[in-house]
Parts: C-alpha cells; sequence; structure tokens
C-alpha cells in the first residue's frame, strides 16, 4: 500500500485532467467549499481555488458534529495534520505532514485566535497553546493552512497555522444546550450563545460553557472538570471598507490530565497490565495528598486532582481602514493574561524488568509526579500590515503588503516533579504513600519579538503568483535555576535569535473548475525553553552566564509542495505532493536527552469530497515516507522519526432525512515505532476508531443529539516512554446526549 499511494495520487492528476477536458459544465457544489475565501496566513484574502495553498476549513456545525472531546481531536478531522489526541483537553502533540515531533507541543504549527496566536510558542514544557483553546457555539469555524506561506505570515508557523474563528453577531437568535455523559466518568456542561444586531451596522455575541464533573474517565469521586468560558464579540461596519472588530474571553477551566500508563513491553509489543485498561485508567481519588513545599521558592501546596488548569483574559481587536488610493490598513491586537496548571501522575519504574510475568502485575513501587505552575505566560501581540492594489490593465493586479509583526511573551514557571512510594494503579484500598521531590526549576523569562515581513501578489488572469519575505527577531532575558546536580544556582538569560523566511508561490486555473499550484518556502521555529538545559560539560566553561550574549540559532524547515484542486458536479478534491526538510535541536524534559536531528519527509495528501442528495461523505489520507538523514544519536539515523506513521486517513460520512440526521467520523493511522534505540524500543499498532452522532428535530428549534467517541471502544497507543514501560492511548468510548434549543 505505501509504496502505490504516490503513484496512484500521480495517475489521478493525469486522470482529473482528462476529465476537465471531456466534463460538462455544472455548478460548483462539491463539498470542499472551493470558492470559499481564505484570511489565515494568506498575503491575500482569496478563494481556495485562486491560493497556491494546502488549506481546509471546517464549520461549526461540522466541529460539533464530529465527536471530538478536545482541540486536538477537533484537528484529527484535518487532511494533513497529525494531532496526538490522548492527553485531554491540553498538552497535545501536533504536527504537520511530515514535520516531526521530537518532544511535545506544536513547535512548527501556530495555533490562533481570530488571527492572532494565543501563544507565541507551541513547544514550552508543560504548557501548550492548546490548553487556551476551547470551542464552544460561539465558534464560527476554523481554518488550516498546512506549509506555505505560513511561513512568512506567521512567528514559529512553517509547518501551518490553525486558527479559530470566532462569530461576531452577524446572524441574529440564541442557543443554549446542555450535554451529560451516559457512562464513564460523570460529567454535565451547559453551553450557551446570544447575536443580536444592535444597529444595521453593528453586532453582538455572547457565548460561553460551564461544566461539571470527572471528565471523560472515572475518577474516583474526585471532581476534575470544573470551570469555563465567557467570550464577548462586537463588530462593526462604518461603510466604504472601513470596519472594526472587539474581542473579549475569559477562560477558567480544570480538567484532567491524561498521561501514558503501566504496560509491559515485550520483544518490542505492548501488553496490557492485569488491572490497567489504557483506554479508561485514571490516577486520580478524592484521597490523594497534596504536594508541600512546592517548586524551589516554596508557595502553595499543589493539588493533584486540579489536572490541568488553564486560566485567560483576552482583549483583541482588528481594525480595516480603507485610506483611499487603493492603500487599505489592517491592524490585529491582542492583550492577554495567562496562567494555570499541570499537574499529572505516570509510572516511574515500570521497566521490563518491573513486571511480573507470572502474574502480569506491577512489582515497582513508584509513581511520578509530574508538576507547573504557569505563573505567569501573559502575551502582547500586535499585528499591523498595510496594502495596496496596483490595475494594469483587464484581468491583472499587482497588490503589495507590508506588515510589521510585534510581540512579548512572558513565561513565569514553576517546575515540580517528584515520587510517591506506591505503585499504579491506586484505588480505596491502596495509597500512594510518602512524597520526595526530585527536582525542582524555576524559569522567569521574556521574548520580545519583531518581525517586519513583505508580501507581492500577482494576479493576471488564470496566474496567481506570490513572493513573501520575512525576518524574525527576538531577544530573550531573564533568569532560570534548578536544584539539579552541578548547577551553579541562578543563571542569567539575554540572547538574540534570527529567522530568514521566505516563500513561493504559483497557481493557474486551467478552467473555473481545475487549477494547479506549486510552493516552495523556507522557514522554521525559535527555540523556547527547551534550549536552556545545558550540559554538564559546558556548564564547567561557562558557570552561570551559558546563555547571556550569544546568537541561539533556530530549527529551520524546508518545504516543496505541488498539487491540483478539482470540482465536478457535487464531488470536490484536493491532492498536494510535498517534501518537508527539518533540521532541529530539541530537549525532552521526561528522558532528560538532548538531541540534534535532520529529517526528511514525502509524501502526498488526498481530501475530498461527495455529495448525493442528502448523503454527504467527506476524507482524506495522507501518506508520508519520512526518514532520519542526520543525528547526534548515530543508531538514530535511517530509522523513520519515532511516531512518524506511514498513512493516516479520516472519512466522514453523514445522511439526513427530514429532521433526522446521522453520520460519524472514522480515523486511522497505520503503525509507527517510538523509544527506537533504546531498550524499551516499541511498536504502535495500527488502530481506527469511529466517532458517530445522530440528531433529531424535536421541533425546529429544539434537538437531542446522542455522540459516541471512539464507538467500538478501541485501543488507540499514541507514544510510549523511553525511559520506563508506559504508554498512552486514546480514550475508550464515551457516549454523550445532549438537548440544544434555539431561540
Amino acid at each position: 500500500m505505501p509504496k502505490s499511494i504516490p503513484l496512484a495520487a500521480l495517475l489521478a492528476l493525469v486522470q482529473l485532467g482528462a476529465l476537465a477536458q471531456d466534463a460538462p459544465p455544472q455548478a460548483p457544489t462539491g463539498t470542499l467549499n472551493l470558492d470559499e475565501v481564505v484570511v489565515t496566513a494568506t498575503p491575500e484574502a482569496r478563494p481556495k481555488m485562486r491560493q497556491s495553498l494546502s488549506v481546509s476549513s471546517m464549520s461549526s456545525d461540522q466541529i460539533q458534529d464530529s465527536g471530538a472531546t478536545s482541540t486536538a481531536e477537533i484537528l484529527r478531522s484535518i487532511p494533513g495534520v497529525r494531532a496526538e489526541a490522548s492527553s485531554g483537553e491540553g498538552n497535545a502533540n501536533v504536527t504537520v505532514r511530515g514535520v516531526p515531533i521530537s518532544a511535545g507541543g506544536s513547535r512548527y504549527v501556530q495555533f490562533q485566535e481570530d488571527g492572532l496566536p494565543v501563544l507565541l510558542f507551541g513547544d514550552f514544557n508543560f504548557l501548550t497553546p492548546d490548553m487556551l483553546i476551547r470551542a464552544d457555539y460561539g465558534t464560527d469555524g476554523l481554518e488550516v493552512v498546512r506549509g506555505g506561506s505560513a511561513s512568512t505570515l506567521a512567528t514559529n508557523a512553517a509547518g501551518g497555522v490553525i486558527n479559530f474563528l470566532s462569530k461576531t453577531g452577524e446572524t441574529e437568535g440564541g442557543t443554549v444546550g446542555v450535554t451529560t455523559n451516559l457512562g464513564g466518568g460523570r460529567s454535565r456542561r451547559v453551553d450557551f450563545a446570544y447575536a443580536t444586531r444592535l444597529s444595521e451596522t453593528t453586532g453582538f455575541q455572547i457565548s460561553g460553557f460551564l461544566r461539571n464533573g470527572e471528565g471523560l474517565r472515572e475518577t474516583q469521586g474526585a471532581t476534575l472538570e470544573k470551570g469555563g468560558q465567557v467570550r464577548m464579540a462586537i463588530s462593526k461596519d462604518f461603510g466604504g471598507g472601513n470596519s472594526a472588530k472587539l474581542f473579549l474571553k475569559f477562560l477558567d477551566d480544570q480538567t484532567p490530565t491524561n498521561l501514558p500508563v503501566p504496560v509491559r513491553i515485550v520483544n518490542g509489543k505492548i501488553q496490557e497490565v492485569r488491572g490497567v485498561d489504557p483506554r479508561e485508567f485514571s490516577p486520580y481519588d478524592s484521597k490523594l495528598p497534596k504536594i508541600g513545599n512546592y517548586g524551589l521558592h516554596g508557595g502553595r501546596a499543589a493539588d493533584i486532582n486540579d489536572g490541568l488548569r488553564s486560566k485567560s483574559l483576552a482583549l483583541g481587536g482588528e481594525v480595516n481602514l480603507n485610506l483611499g488610493g487603493g492603500w487599505t490598513l489592517n491592524d490585529k491586537f491582542r492583550l492577554s493574561r495567562n496562567s494555570g496548571e499541570f499537574n499529572g501522575i505516570l509510572p516511574n519504574s515500570y521497566g521490563a524488568a518491573g513486571n511480573n510475568p507470572a502474574t502480569n502485575s506491577p512489582t515497582s513501587y513508584d509513581a511520578l509526579y509530574l508538576g507547573a505552575r504557569f505563573n505567569d505566560a501573559s502575551l502582547a501581540v500586535n499585528d499591523l500590515k498595510a496594502s495596496r492594489a496596483f490595475k494594469f490593465g483587464e484581468g491583472q493586479t499587482l497588490t503589495t503588503t507590508a506588515g510589521l509583526f510585534l510581540a512579548s511573551q512572558k513565561l513565569d514557571l514553576d517546575w515540580e516533579i517528584g515520587g510517591f512510594e506506591s505503585s499504579l494503579p491506586v484505588n480505596s484500598n491502596t495509597s500512594y504513600g510518602p512524597y520526595s521531590s526530585f527536582y525542582k526549576r524555576n524559569l522567569d523569562l521574556s521574548y520580545e519579538s519583531v518581525a517586519p515581513y513583505l508580501a507581492v501578489g500577482f494576479e493576471s488572469g488564470p496566474w496567481n503568483l506570490d513572493a513573501s519575505v520575512r525576518k524574525d527577531r527576538q531577544r530573550v532575558t531573564g533568569s532560570f535555576e534548578d536544584n539539579g546536580g552541578g548547577s551553579p544556582g541562578s543563571q542569567g538569560v539575554d540572547y538574540r535569535s534570527t529567522l530568514n523566511s521566505y516563500s513561493l508561490g504559483v497557481n493557474y486555473r486551467l478552467n473555473k473548475d481545475l487549477a494547479l499550484f506549486g510552493r516552495y518556502s523556507r522557514g522554521g521555529a525559535l527555540q523556547s525553553d527547551r534550549i536552556l538545559f545545558p550540559s554538564g560539560a559546558a556548564l564547567a566553561v561557562c558557570g552561570n552566564s551559558c546563555f547571556k550574549g550569544i546568537d541561539v540559532e533556530p530549527n529551520r524547515v524546508k518545504q516543496l509542495e505541488g498539487g491540483v484542486k478539482y470540482r465536478q458536479g457535487n464531488f470536490s478534491t484536493f491532492i498536494t505532493l510535498f517534501q518537508a526538510k527539518t533540521d532541529e535541536s530539541n530537549f525532552d524534559l521526561t528522558t532528560g536527552v538532548s538531541s540534534a536531528n535532520k529529517f526528511d519527509a514525502k509524501g502526498v495528501e488526498v481530501e475530498s469530497g461527495w455529495r448525493l442528495g442528502n448523503f454527504r461523505l467527506n476524507g482524506s489520507i495522507t501518506y508520508t515516507d519520512a526518514e532520519v538523514v542526520e543525528s547526534n544519536n548515530a543508531a538514530y539515523v535511517g530509522k523513520a522519526p519515532n511516531r512518524q506513521a506511514k498513512v493516516i486517513f479520516q472519512l466522514a460520512p453523514s445522511y439526513q432525512a427530514g429532521p433526522v440526521m446521522v453520520g460519524a467520523s472514522v480515523v486511522g493511522t497505520t503503525k509507527s515505532r517510538d523509544a527506537q534505540t533504546t531498550a524499551l524500543e516499541t511498536e504502535l499498532p495500527a488502530y481506527t476508531y469511529v466517532n458517530a452522532f445522530a440528531r433529531y428535530e424535536l421541533t425546529p428549534s429544539t434537538t437531542v443529539s446522542l455522540t459516541a467517541n471512539n464507538l467500538f471502544d478501541k485501543i488507540g497507543y499514541t507514544e510510549s516512554n523511553t525511559d520506563r514501560a508506559a504508554a498512552r492511548s486514546i480514550n475508550g468510548r464515551t457516549v454523550s446526549l445532549s438537548l440544544r434549543h434555539s431561540f
């Protein structure tokens, strides 16, 4: 199968070209919305059919029907996006076709709300941007740009941009919904939204949710889900191309942290430990002890049952001005005060020898606690750009855009890592026992970023050409300290980084229903806090000045992509051939290993949609052939990157018959390998799981829905651990019932 997919894609291109010559003209009613205008990470707002990009979108209804239980799981419905959605409502690992996940987070993908990042970096230790995003009834949809001009129109986004869009009161009315779990963990959630027109030119939107319960897994009486979100938006159209929007968000939400659970690794295969179901296991309990003397500087005790705590107060806005003479001005700003906590437990010593084959039970004794307190992760960001369109004749337009991106990211973070003298799992008859602190760390850093950029686009008849450049300059100041062996105490930080990026794209429309596109780009990602782990030898030389007065090299990504967009009647397809070369350095806190690797990935991505009457089918498949071509670990060279599957796919059929609508989302991946070159190297088996929904309109304004996530209760391992026999799976089957009323 793997070797045949690229050839099949090429044959498909030839066949589609033949169809374009023979097919009679039909109305463009395909399901991929190729006439939809894209505004995310593009030099100009143009329809998908005229963009030299791989771009996908989901509407608010599609998000609701997907059955997804977290932000990361929503992304599993997007072609080419690799989302390891097994950690709960945050701490997910996300990347885009062929660009690696080396340790965690989303280093090369930027998460945005309404066109601006929620965090400047996607791979802070413990803190990831999906922790700060919640979809609710006020979400208008999302746009995902993979590769392309994301390298030059956003910072740390060479892999792509994921942009969640907010409703701003265009459509009047309100909605209230109540959702409850049926089985699994006890959970209740209330959603609401209301929109009204304050005048003919002014819209107002408010939305949010409140929830309370255990979560998707039983937590032995502990309340792990509690909190919610409120969002407001006001839009004003002043006429003549002048408009403004204002956004306000308050998020205070607590959810479980799902970390790897005990397993056995036997001959490179994962086996379950008796009493531990990786789909349902939860280490939480109402009797869990608190962690006292937290961090290097003390402070309040940590409650393990706080799980993931996300708090954000954000104010943002957008202004569009028509300056006359063909000039337009767009300015976006966002001020956010972010904070929270990470609390999780995983097995610490479950090695191959730490399991008794005779009883298939763990015999080692301690549970590892990972804790982090985000005292301040505030972000202030502004993106200002001026554009002008020059008309040269019939159908010829040159558009120039000059922009300036400014950002100030704070990171005040305390770590607490330790262990309990007890084994996992625990139950009402066991105790975690005494706690010992292993490692404490504090970071107090400021990241100041300036990035001017320039984009030029030219349109002439069927041709669209664009080129863009960006220069990211960053200064990092502050300090960090830990109680690790050989540490000289508090170390000052004052270093700089520079990243030059560019992108070139072309799109050619053979006719209104067939277009070819190609693009080359070079970008990357600046280093986050993961770089601040000097080796013992380096400490001996530089003491407490290892990161003062130096230039730090960024991680770099080069991408080549090309493909075709085609539609005929009710069928649409988007096929992209790609190559991505990545050069990066990294540090994995769970293993204490520093790495320097170069990767080369090639593949093909196919997204298609078809509609027949009331039946609709969307699907995608991404084939990736990736290899480590250089590494500081010679044994890693020649292997596929850890957790990189050859094929990921999704299929989403739905059917509506009068007041009834049913549908499903089938998500799958082929096998991969993890913890390679270590004693616990293992295979992550292929898996496919199904989310399904059924919706019935009781009245034109009232709907009842039944949604099943992982309907057939499949185990799907997304990662294993290099140092301990532990692995993380997707959640088991969860079923929820919702009642929704619109007015």
